[in-house]
């Protein structure tokens, strides 16, 4: 009798939810990867979860949505301990650092053979295993389980039940989650368990894979798809770092995600580490791991904050030529963990290589926006992955806007456009000095802020709005007569001479006016409003806060600069006290709306308490009024096409 083997159920160019979620499979691998990071002799196995249709059984075969989540398997909450951010910045004597010293090839990667290869000795079909929860997971994979997708779940070197040691944005990290997609595609081995060495194939598995998560978790999608391996289709980053100096440095200074100050990868190392929640297995690597440990701290580098070679190796914007997978980025615009210039940059990377690309940029901070009412982000998605990994012909590339931006004065409204920024070139608006001397002491101690207590929105507050005060200099501009659109990259210029060997420069793009604005914050509107599936789980719907008061200002970007950075990002050139020098930096990557009648304000400052280090030492600067420029790519919204893509 011939086999009847289940299919998907496609209607309107769509798969249908056939598929009963609580049915569906689920099961634990041990996927052997081409590292030994914790030097044992043998290949680092890392477990991976699955959640499968059970008519997979019968001889369907699906595609695969994967997550690579170093979070899921509970992190070492009591190990986090940032870095002390109370203290001056180092200054340099002149460095002779050339590019060429801090280009890393990664071609070059490669991973010496084991001296114990494993010999497979038996066969299995299958893995089941009892479900455990996984932190940082969403209900949000059951709407694709139950449409005809598998789930996967790793989390990778160095987390509980899997072995090796976990090495943030390393070559080794992104070759381990990368075998998951070989073994996906019958290119390398995965056992039952850790030891008895049955070996176990993904036949179930049509070999196409997509890639998704937020966070840590979209970085890796960027991390893998920067291999060019075969099988992995698309890739959906969601606040996603694509170069991780971005993240943790700037332009020479330490400066994490703002309100994360002391962070940095050995902390996030450490904190991800969770085999240290088995105490048996991590007895057995305690040494090992401690000694890798202050290898990452030094690598780092937190003295100087420069980009260096082994921060090249974690920039993935220097891969962009092997990308092969399609990507479909979003991001916050009032993410200041994961900053825009992440998204910003991989798009435009994306772009000029004829990668297909989409990018959704939403008032949210560091969130998901598969419950944001109104997003439609689900649809675009679902049109998305039944196109790329079932090649179901659904107009996806046509239907769906090359770029989505939510607007901030009305978060119903989404503008479509080709590309980003919306607007092209800049325009330097007309800066009036708020105060007659350019004279600027950064000292923090002469401030509202109170390095024992967390009073930043204070700080802020007054380095925004007090009239005269040393520690900023403040250039205003007339009101504006329509309303304006800004959408790109801010950049600031100016001349200045400083009294001492170092100094940390800071500026800010204020909106003034009193207005009630949208927050980043979210409210649920509609509880269990979201059925994701068959037999699946509820969601929430939510939307965004508006203030209940009238606030005075908006912080539309910001930027900075260790001022011995001011010709490179990785060398430092000395400061002769009282000598003049240009200074020329970027502000994080933005897209806002102002009112006609509100004014942009230009914010030079020192230290930033909730962004750099917050050092002692006083320095004094003297800043030429007249060469104080900012560029800002803004235009009338009327006379920008921008169509409602979200309707």
């Amino acid at each position: 009798m011939e086999q009847h083997i289940p299919g998907i159920v496609l209607k309107d160019g769509l798969t249908q939810p056939v598929f009963d979620y609580k049915r569906c499979l689920f099961e634990k691998v041990y996927v052997e990867t081409p590292v030994d990071t914790d030097g044992d002799g043998r290949l680092d196995l890392i477990a991976v979860y699955i959640r499968r249709p059970l008519e997979t059984t019968q001889g369907m075969r699906v595609p695969a949505i994967y997550v690579a989540n170093p979070y899921m398997l509970e992190c070492n909450e009591d190990w986090y301990v940032p870095h002390d951010v109370d203290r001056d910045v180092s200054p340099y004597p002149q460095q002779h650092i050339t590019e060429s010293d801090i280009t890393f090839d990664p071609s070059t990667v490669s991973f010496p053979q084991p001296r114990y290869p494993r010999a497979t000795v038996g066969y299995a079909d299958t893995a089941p295993t009892e479900e455990i929860p996984l932190d940082c997971i969403s209900d949000w994979y059951s709407y694709f389980n139950s449409r005809g997708y598998a789930s996967v779940f790793c989390g990778g070197l160095g987390t509980r039940g899997s072995q090796g040691f976990n090495c943030c944005g390393s070559p080794e990290e992104t070759a381990a989650f990368k075998a998951v997609i070989d073994w996906l595609n019958g290119r390398c081995r995965a056992f039952t368990n850790l030891t008895d060495n049955i070996e176990i194939r993904a036949d179930w598995c049509t070999g196409k894979v997509a890639m998704s998560g937020k966070s840590y978790l979209g970085t890796m999608c960027i991390a893998v798809a920067s291999t060019g391996v075969e099988g992995l289709e698309t890739i959906i980053p969601e606040a996603a770092i694509s170069n991780w100096y971005d993240y943790y440095r700037c332009n020479g200074l330490n400066l994490p995600a703002i309100g994360w100050q002391g962070d940095d990868l050995d902390i996030l190392a450490k904190y991800c580490f969770s085999r240290a929640k088995d105490p048996e297995d991590y007895a057995s690597v305690r040494e090992a791991y401690a000694a890798w440990l202050e290898g990452i701290a030094a690598d780092e580098d937190r003295d100087s904050g420069n980009y260096s070679r082994w921060w090249d190796m974690r920039n993935y914007l220097k891969a962009a030529d092997r990308f092969k997978a399609s990507v479909f980025l979003v991001h916050g615009l009032a993410d200041w963990n994961v900053k825009p210039t992440h998204c910003v940059n991989l798009f435009a990377a994306m772009e000029c290589r004829g990668i297909p690309c989409k990018m959704m940029l939403h008032q949210g901070g560091h969130i998901y926006i598969h419950d944001l009412q109104g997003s439609r982000f689900n649809e675009m998605l679902h049109l998305w992955l039944d196109h790329w990994l079932y090649g179901i012909e659904n107009g996806a590339a046509e239907r769906i806007p090359n770029v989505l931006v939510q607007s901030n004065l009305d978060q119903d409204l989404w503008l479509a456009s080709p590309s980003f920024p919306a607007v092209k070139g800049y325009t330097e608006p007309v800066l009036m000095p708020a105060q007659e001397s350019g004279r600027l002491v950064d000292d923090l101690s002469a401030t509202v802020y109170d390095r024992t207590r967390d009073n930043a929105a204070e700080w802020l507050a007054e380095l925004v709005l007090s009239e005269r005060h040393a520690h900023c200099l403040r250039y205003i501009t007339a009101p504006l007569e329509t309303d304006t659109r800004i959408s790109g990259t801010v950049q600031v210029s100016f001349r200045a001479a400083c009294r001492a060997s170092t100094a940390i420069l800071s500026a800010m793009l204020v909106e003034l006016g009193e207005e009630c604005r949208l927050t980043p914050e979210q409210e649920v509107v509609q509880a269990g409003g979201i059925p994701w599936g068959n037999n699946t789980p509820l969601g929430d719907w939510k939307r965004f806060r508006l203030e209940e008061k009238p606030s005075a200002f908006k912080v539309i970007s910001r930027g900075w600069m260790n001022a011995q950075n001011r010709r490179s990002h990785y060398c430092k050139d000395t400061i002769e006290p009282g000598v003049i020098y240009d200074y020329q930096f970027s502000m994080v990557p933005m897209d806002h709306t102002v009112r006609a009648g509100r004014r942009l304000c230009l914010v030079l400052y020192g230290t930033d308490v909730e962004a750099t280090q917050r050092p002692f030492a006083v320095t004094e600067l003297s800043v030429e009024q007249d060469s104080v420029r900012v560029a800002v790519p803004m235009a009338p919204v009327h006379t920008l096409r921008s169509d409602k893509g979200n309707q």
